[in-house]
């Protein structure tokens, strides 16, 4: 035997012997990565808790994060059409709530914001209209506050809320 089959031996017993030691690792990995999220074994024999997954990790622990995600379209209410409104709610602005100065109206239509609520109709709609005025001291324009009650419990009156919820 020369010298190249002698190397060629060793080589191969190197090569049976790590294939042997890789194989034996994979069953050791195996026996450890097996809980009760992924085998049938009964979760009081796990040594710690499998850690809970969610599909797409966020700030939270692997849970999705609130609201909409990345990539995904902006999905918004369609609004009640007008005959579909009961009562309509034109909120304006005496003066500017930075300076106190004078407001002046402007041409740019009001914004909308529609709660529902249910009642025995069975809902009642109101718009509320949010007047825009330009302050010609600060150079800004202003849009006029929602009431303290919608803005706290939202878009969705109470009864309608409950019934969602």
């Amino acid at each position: 035997m020369d010298a190249k089959d002698k190397r060629i031996a060793e080589l191969e017993a190197l090569l049976k012997a790590a294939l042997e030691k890789i194989a034996l690792l994979k069953r050791r990995i195996a026996v450890l990565e097996k809980n009760s999220g992924n085998s049938s074994k009964p979760p009081s024999s796990d040594i710690v808790k499998p850690p809970k997954g969610g599909v797409a990790k966020g700030e939270r622990g692997g849970k999705r994060n609130r609201g909409g995600q990345k990539g995904h379209p902006r999905y918004l209410r369609e609004p009640f059409e007008s005959a579909q409104v009961d009562t309509v709610v034109e909120l304006t602005m005496n003066c500017c709530p930075d300076c106190g100065h004078e407001l002046t109206p402007t041409a740019e239509p009001a914004k909308t914001c529609q709660r529902v609520e249910l009642v025995a109709k069975p809902f009642v709609v109101t718009e509320y209209r949010q007047a825009t005025y330009w302050c010609e001291q600060c150079q800004c324009f202003h849009t006029a506050e929602l009431p303290t009650e919608v803005k706290k419990s939202g878009f969705f009156g109470p009864r309608l809320t409950a019934l969602t919820a």
